[in-house]
């Protein structure tokens, strides 16, 4: 059984994600690489890759909040130095809107077929918010 719940670091699709990246080398421009991979699918985008891409968009807003809102994003960032540029908080705040938009991503789907949206979304709040 996988994991799966309300944060954006919460499911298996994200935990995978983060678990590619930890430790790599040139950290920043991994994290722009990845959410641009979704910024420029055209396509619609399955929910594991769009889980992994906003947990991405999320450590870049949590960076910004200094005081990490959830243990998995304090402890990955602890170990995974990078600078919160204005490039990367831009890219963050568009994969963060991508993956709220209905009909083009089966992660938005999953949570309003769950009847869980408004949880998800409020979820993705102070990550939004830092990066406004």
């Amino acid at each position: 059984m996988g994991a799966w719940d309300m944060g954006p670091f919460d499911n298996d699709g994200a935990l995978d994600h983060l678990g590619n990246l930890d430790g790599a080398k040139g950290m920043a421009d991994l994290l722009a690489t990845a959410m641009r991979e979704i910024l420029d699918d055209g396509e619609y985008v399955e929910g594991p890759e769009m889980s992994g891409a906003v947990a991405v968009a999320c450590l870049v807003g949590a960076r910004v909040i200094g005081a990490e809102p959830d243990a998995v994003a304090a402890r990955w960032l602890e170990h995974n130095p990078f600078e919160p540029s204005a490039e990367l908080r831009d890219l963050a705040r568009a994969t963060i809107d991508r993956a709220t938009r209905p009909d083009d991503n089966e992660l938005y789907e999953l949570w309003e077929d769950s009847g869980s949206l408004d949880a998800w979304l409020t979820a993705l709040t102070p990550y939004r918010r830092a990066l406004a």
